[in-house]
């Protein structure tokens, strides 16, 4: 990465990061040109400070670049950055006290970057204090790691458990990176707008690093810009000349929620003619949702074909899978009827197989876990001796699919299955469905004791009227999946109920056993309108 970096600064000096707080207002700028100099002094401030090669180092990565700079300079000192959430706002204090505790304990952090957030955090270790941001050492050139050594540990998105650590390898980030840019074709001339968090691997890797490794613009934001202001978003990519960017397949219900209702003449004043990539991961992808979408921002000049549905992980550093920029978008039935989307051909050195709940390796067409092995999968998790990989090379990821025509298809996760009659269904396609109901703000749905459980977080429409929009579920159920639900199982929760990971994704797990201690109760009726989703 480093060196990628001093490329910048050599072949597109007048190029850099530049951090917005609202889309409308002029960004902070740093130039690729500055970068060296500014690295090679904060590296010097961390050494001064007792941080050397191998020393681990908790960044709580803000979007800011003050932080960036200073995970660059950890790096460039040789030490070993992990990159964590930071406290975000209205979040519990001592529950992040308890996170950071942990991750320092299990991890052997000796010290963890001040960070603003932090300043009123009761921390278990030392603090090292942030550079002073005018710190240079003019005409320093930044040294180039070796292939294995550690560059970061990021983590897990912590859906079924606390985070596990994944170290991840200069070479093995290098590799992932190009793939990435092999498969977009970006060049230093294309602009990237992000918003994803820093500490999650869609953002750190597939936003802020792709872009410092191709020398293109990168606008940055953080993620709370994207929830307050959507249509802002879309408006800021065609005003600066976007050409790609990175989103879960959440930035796509949200943005359609938020903009539905715009006028055609007020879309057409945009001009996204010039996006050409948006990868589209992180989550089940809404089909019905993202053709809605390109059906309505039409006007705006947005291509059909500008979505790239892609697969990945933490564990492979990120990207294993993507529609190549040159295809279309594939839509099939899965095994189960159901539609599903293709999310590409596996990236070069990675081998994809599946494998049905009896051990068999799966046939095309054929629903079964996905396994990996090569490519840039980690060897095994941070300070954990056992291989990732089973004695046959091939790791389990947990998540089910199916293969057609060589593009692999994702149909949810192991701990999300509902089975119905012999049947394999996924919590999400029940999800997706009841989301297309106007008064559904977020929903979870599971099985407990037999039973398919809705959880629903609702607006006021369904706290005024529980009886008429539980039975509007159950006949939406029976009509999208075939499947009935009673309506003593539906539940009607207040907004925020529903427990996620810091990369949005539903704790199912965590979600099924509070229901079943009895922690959600329902929502009863009021007269304002709820706060909009924070992520």
């Amino acid at each position: 990465m480093l060196e990628h970096v001093q490329r910048n600064h050599d072949t597109v000096p007048e190029h850099g990061l530049h951090l917005y707080e609202k889309f409308a207002d002029p960004p902070e700028t740093v130039l690729y040109r500055e970068f060296p100099a500014r690295i090679a002094a904060y590296a010097e401030h961390f050494r001064a400070h007792g941080i050397g090669p191998g020393t681990r180092v908790i960044v709580p990565f803000e979007t800011s670049a003050a932080v960036i700079l200073s995970f660059l300079a950890l790096m460039e000192a040789g030490a070993l950055p992990l990159s964590v959430k930071p406290l975000l706002p209205h979040s519990p204090k001592a529950g992040y006290e308890d996170f950071l505790g942990r991750v320092a304990g299990e991890f052997g952090a000796a010290a963890v970057l001040q960070t603003p957030s932090l300043a009123t955090v009761d921390l278990p270790l030392a603090r090292l204090p942030l550079p002073d941001p005018e710190l240079r050492l003019p005409g320093a050139r930044l040294r180039v790691p070796a292939d294995d050594e550690l560059a970061f540990v990021q983590f897990s998105s912590g859906s079924t458990s606390f985070p596990k650590g994944i170290p991840i390898t200069q070479g093995r980030l290098r590799a992932n990176l190009a793939m990435i840019l092999g498969t977009d074709g970006r060049n230093p001339e294309d602009r990237v707008s992000s918003w994803l968090p820093l500490y999650h691997d869609m953002g750190l890797v597939g936003g802020l690093l792709s872009s410092f490794a191709s020398g293109s613009d990168l606008l940055l934001a953080e993620p709370s810009t994207f929830l307050f202001d959507a249509f802002g978003w879309w408006a800021h990519m065609a005003r600066e000349g976007v050409c790609g960017t990175v989103v879960p397949n959440f930035a796509v219900d949200y943005s359609l929620r938020l903009m539905r209702d715009l006028d055609r003449e007020e879309l057409a004043e945009l001009d996204l003619s010039r996006l050409h990539v948006i990868y589209l991961g992180s989550e089940p992808i809404n089909i019905r949702n993202l053709e809605e979408f390109l059906a309505l921002m039409a006007p705006a000049g947005l291509r059909d074909d500008v979505f790239m549905p892609c697969y990945g992980m933490a564990e492979t550093v990120l990207v294993v899978t993507s529609r190549p920029r040159a295809g279309r978008v594939r839509i099939v039935r899965s095994p189960s009827g159901l539609p599903a989307i293709s999310v590409g051909p596996p990236m070069p050195g990675f081998t994809v197989r599946l494998r049905t709940e009896d051990g068999r390796v799966c046939r095309d067409g054929q629903l079964g876990e996905i396994e990996l092995a090569g490519g840039t999968l980690a060897d095994s998790y941070l300070d954990d001796p056992r291989p990732l990989t089973g004695t046959d090379g091939f790791y389990a990821t947990g998540d089910i699919g199916f293969v057609d025509g060589g593009e692999l298809f994702i149909t949810g996760r192991i701990s999300d299955r509902i089975k119905v009659n012999g049947q394999s269904l996924f919590a999400a396609d029940f999800e997706q469905a009841l989301e297309q109901l106007a008064f559904i703000r977020r929903v979870a749905v599971a099985q407990s004791g037999g039973r398919i459980v809705v959880l629903a977080e609702a607006d006021r429409t369904a706290r005024a009227d529980p009886g008429g929009c539980r039975a509007r579920i159950v006949e939406h159920l029976v009509h999208a999946t075939g499947v009935t639900v009673r309506p003593e199982d539906v539940h009607f929760l207040r907004p925020g109920r529903l427990l996620r990971t810091s990369s949005g994704k539903l704790q199912r797990r965590a979600i099924v056993a509070a229901y079943e201690r009895g922690d959600f109760t329902e929502a009863r009726p009021r007269t304002e309108e709820p706060p909009a989703p924070a992520g």
